[in-house]
């Protein structure tokens, strides 16, 4: 019961290219394309796609924590 068991860790110091094809897909410097689904060059209907997405996970975010406030409140009285 008492044998320990060792968790490999990710290494945080891996060095960043200074060639964009590399950043784009393995780093998060300034200049990186990709970020958050949205590429440099995207078409429109991406670009417009990627907005809704995020904004419609924003409103349901907000709703839960609403609901879940309102459920707490109701709760304590």
């Amino acid at each position: 019961m008492s044998e320990k068991t060792n968790i490999p860790l990710l290494k945080d110091d891996i060095p960043c290219s200074e060639n964009k094809e590399e950043t784009c897909s393995s780093c998060s410097t300034g200049g990186c394309c990709g970020g958050f689904g949205i590429v440099a060059g995207s078409k429109k209907e991406v670009v417009m796609r990627n907005i809704f997405l995020y904004v419609g996970s924003g409103i349901i975010m907000f709703t839960v924590a609403y609901l879940i406030m309102r459920l707490i409140s109701w709760i304590n009285g």
